[in-house]
């Protein structure tokens, strides 16, 4: 006779962050250089901030997301003018 054990529970998911995530806007190529470890995951990025940190456009999403107030990532100012840009 075998005892049955009970099935483990499915992980619990995420819920939304407390603060709204903002999107960055690093459409610049000043933001792409050779890989480097993420400074937040530590994963490999081509990714730079605007200070030259390595670091993946959604880590540091989710980091401004977490630490509102502060002014560690920023988006690219506006182009002036028309652009090829459609989004």
């Amino acid at each position: 006779m075998s005892t049955r054990h009970p099935a483990p529970a499915p992980p619990e998911l995420p819920g939304p962050p407390a603060v709204p995530v903002r999107l960055l806007d690093w459409r610049d190529a000043s933001h792409f250089a050779r890989p480097e470890r993420c400074v937040l995951c530590r994963q490999f990025t081509p990714l730079r901030s605007h200070d030259g940190e390595p670091v993946h456009k959604t880590c540091a999403e989710s980091w401004n997301a977490a630490n509102p107030g502060t002014a560690r990532f920023v988006s690219d100012p506006p182009k002036s003018g028309k652009g090829k840009d459609h989004a």
